[in-house]
């Protein structure tokens, strides 16, 4: 019996001890070889990662970070491309925000050469290790914040027999209190295949030195093999990465006492703040005419406009876009382009290339939809020019230091012709590169590089307008809402998804460019009627989902919408003749009226949209606001009064803020039982200059305090 009862509890303890492990992520030994990587890192030996101090100048701030520092390390072998990133992190965390910030640590283990471990100094000194044990594995790794994640991560190879993998975890900080210093590490590790490969371009770096929280010491390292090569670039003030000429790594970068990042709204962070930017380049060969790489060894900090020049020629004549060329010119025989305007020419040619990159999975890069264009034009002889510019929310154009920076666009008869989008028609503009300086690169044995600006935009080409009209529902507590909305120019970039999202807008894009439907080209029989049953039923389904879907997109304007109930889109904006995107929405807003007596307030001023509220601490102002573009909205409202009522003080809706930067006006008038408002709000300026913040804030403040009002509804 005693026998029995000593194997039934021996094995009850065993199965209890397997149920433990079963509720541990990780085993004994997977922990002890995470340790075992991460072991260097903690024994670094930076006097940097010693400091717990918090300088007084920072003591009030919710975080400080007392040190970080990212190395990369390239070793190839054989076949293999190792490449290991290795971050470590130490942050005071001084108030309950911050603590809060770091309650969750994600890392990476998805290679046997991945590493992460994190610790808790506590403001008595004591320092706790914490367990990665019960770590939880995260399912989408798109869930991870960028604060995590690698800087350059695996790159895209021909073979790829890789044994890492993008596996993430989340590992909860038991007993964090404001005070506590965190102090986490993680190592990233990649095998890229390389066989066949002659060059690989990790992905570029754009570092800004501000951060979210104020920083004593920050640091990358680079270390590198014989085949690999660095660029670099540092502006606005930002310090120069250095060659070391030291065993430990070969390139150096330093930055310390940073200021946090102060101005979150419209900042144009990679071209105001202080950046540096990096890219490291896996080359068999080094100073290749088509990557923007020097001689091995070299710190490539420069770009010329003579290299640039020879850069895109060589790398226009290296672009293979026979394929798609040939697709095209196929299209436009079907057409008879031989007869054609040039200008109907041009236009077809431009649909038909962005037909065939709806149907590719990343769309066109700009220089290969700039090489079928100019092949396409070359049919019929229609003269063009190369340009090269940068967007302006990336970088500068004499700041070009990596090859994926330039953007490849065409001037046709005086025009310019972007890259093509979903949604974009011939001649359409790009925000992020209005008023920038470009080149014109001359092709041949000799290219040249010529400076131009590119053209500017103004508020009337850029221009959303809302036509709204509302009454009471039969109870008096809600308004229904007609809601027409037509978008011109920029701003329709805005509204494209929200506009065309489950609609038959992209079904028929043959339409376009005038050709055949290719999709149901090769469909007979049975093929095509099991399609065309399939398509009923998605549209059937798709009515369904767009009422769902803009419910909830009109949710950001109007917090209290109760029901949407109809939509109708009037014109997609995406074909030559029909470039404006129009729709029209019905829906109802609750808890517009109030009771008052006798009488009624009646939030029509909301109609507008939510609008802007700008608090106390971004009053102050330390950087020059972006606003992307100008453009217009115009509000145009039309209130059904309620049968024995009259309003009430609608002088008091009118005003006029006009200024530099911006305007916003309100016009009210009453005719008959309607109250018309006619609202317009106007951003003058792509970059509003600090100095004249104040001036953007009046205009703001305008619009947030009109749209609070009500209008008074007496009782007759």
């Amino acid at each position: 019996m005693k026998k029995l009862l000593y194997i039934f509890i021996s094995f009850f303890i065993s199965f209890a001890a397997l149920a433990q492990d079963d509720e541990d992520t990780f085993s004994p030994s997977k922990l002890e070889s995470i340790a075992k990587n991460m072991k260097p890192l903690w024994e670094d030996g930076d006097a940097d990662f010693t400091v717990i101090a918090t300088p007084d100048k920072w003591k009030e701030e919710s975080g400080v970070i007392l040190a970080q520092k990212t190395k990369f390390a390239f070793d190839k072998d054989a076949n293999k491309l190792a490449v290991y990133e290795i971050t470590r992190r130490r942050i005071k965390l001084n108030d309950r925000d911050a603590v809060n910030s770091y309650s969750s640590v994600y890392f990476r283990i998805g290679s046997s050469r991945d590493g992460a471990g994190i610790k808790v100094i506590k403001a008595n000194g004591t320092v706790q290790d914490v367990s990665l044990r019960n770590a939880v594995y995260v399912e989408d790794a798109s869930d991870v914040p960028s604060t995590f994640t690698p800087y350059i991560g695996k790159a895209s190879t021909v073979y790829d027999k890789s044994k890492s993998r993008v596996i993430f975890y989340k590992i909860a900080i038991p007993d964090l209190d404001p005070g506590d210093i965190i102090d986490y590490g993680t190592i990233f590790y990649d095998d890229n295949t390389v066989k066949k490969m002659s060059f690989i371009e990790f992905d570029p770096i754009y570092f800004v030195c501000t951060r979210e929280y104020p920083v004593v010491s920050q640091k990358f390292e680079i270390d590198t093999d014989n085949n690999s090569f660095v660029n670099s670039k540092s502006t606005m003030g930002a310090p120069l990465f250095k060659e070391t000429g030291s065993g430990n790594a070969d390139y150096s970068w330093e930055d310390r006492n940073r200021e946090k990042l102060m101005d979150t709204r419209w900042v144009n962070s990679y071209v105001e703040l202080p950046m540096v930017k990096f890219q490291i380049v896996f080359s068999k060969s080094e100073n290749r005419a088509d990557l923007f790489i020097g001689d091995r060894g070299e710190l490539k900090q420069n770009i010329t406009p003579p290299e640039l020049a020879k850069k895109m020629n060589n790398l226009y004549n290296r672009l293979d876009g026979s394929v798609y060329y040939t697709m095209a010119k196929g299209y436009l025989k079907q057409l008879g382009y031989g007869d054609m305007k040039e200008e109907d020419f041009i236009q077809k040619s431009y649909y038909i290339l962005r037909h065939m990159s709806h149907y590719r999975a990343n769309g066109f890069s700009s220089e290969l939809f700039a090489s079928c264009l100019t092949q396409c034009l070359d049919l019929r002889k229609i003269p063009y020019e190369l340009i090269v510019t940068t967007p302006a929310n990336l970088t500068r154009p004499e700041n070009i230091i990596f090859r994926t920076e330039p953007e490849w666009m065409l001037r046709v008869k005086g025009k310019y012709i972007f890259n093509a989008t979903l949604f974009s028609n011939p001649y359409d503009y790009k925000e992020e590169f209005l008023n920038t300086p470009a080149y014109i690169i001359s092709l041949g044995k000799n290219p040249t590089a010529t400076p131009i600006t590119l053209p500017a935009s103004t508020p009337d080409e850029n221009i959303t307008t809302n036509t709204i009209t509302a009454s009471m529902d039969t109870s008096g507590r809600n308004l229904v809402v007609v809601h027409q909305k037509a978008i011109t120019g920029l701003s329709k970039q805005f509204y494209n998804i929200q506009g065309l999202v489950y609609t038959t807008a992209l079904d028929d894009d043959h339409r376009s460019y005038g050709g055949e439907d290719d999709i149901r080209a090769g469909m007979k029989g049975t093929v095509l009627e099991s399609y065309e049953d399939k398509l009923r039923e998605r549209k059937k389904e798709d009515k369904t989902r767009k009422l769902e879907y803009m419910k909830k997109a009109f949710e950001d304007e109007y917090a209290t919408i109760t029901s949407y109930t109809e939509f109708l889109l009037n014109t997609e904006g995406r074909t030559w003749r029909k470039q404006e995107l129009n729709y029209t929405s019905k829906f109802e807003l609750g808890d517009m009226v109030k009771i008052a007596g006798n009488n009624l307030l009646v939030s029509v001023p909301g109609l507008v949209g939510e609008q802007l509220f700008i608090s106390q601490d971004e009053r102050k102002r330390e950087a020059d606001a972006y606003m992307s573009f100008p453009r217009s909205l115009r509000n145009i409202i039309n209130f059904t009064i309620p049968e024995g009522y009259k309003v009430v003080g609608i002088n008091n809706l009118n005003l006029n803020i006009d200024n530099e930067v911006g305007t916003f006006a309100v016009r009210a008038s009453v005719e008959g039982n309607k109250l018309n408002l006619l609202v317009k709000k106007v951003y003058k300026q792509t970059t509003v200059k600090k100095e004249n913040w104040p001036k953007l804030l009046e205009m703001l403040d305008a619009a947030f305090n009109f749209s609070q009002k009500k209008i008074l509804l007496k009782k007759m």
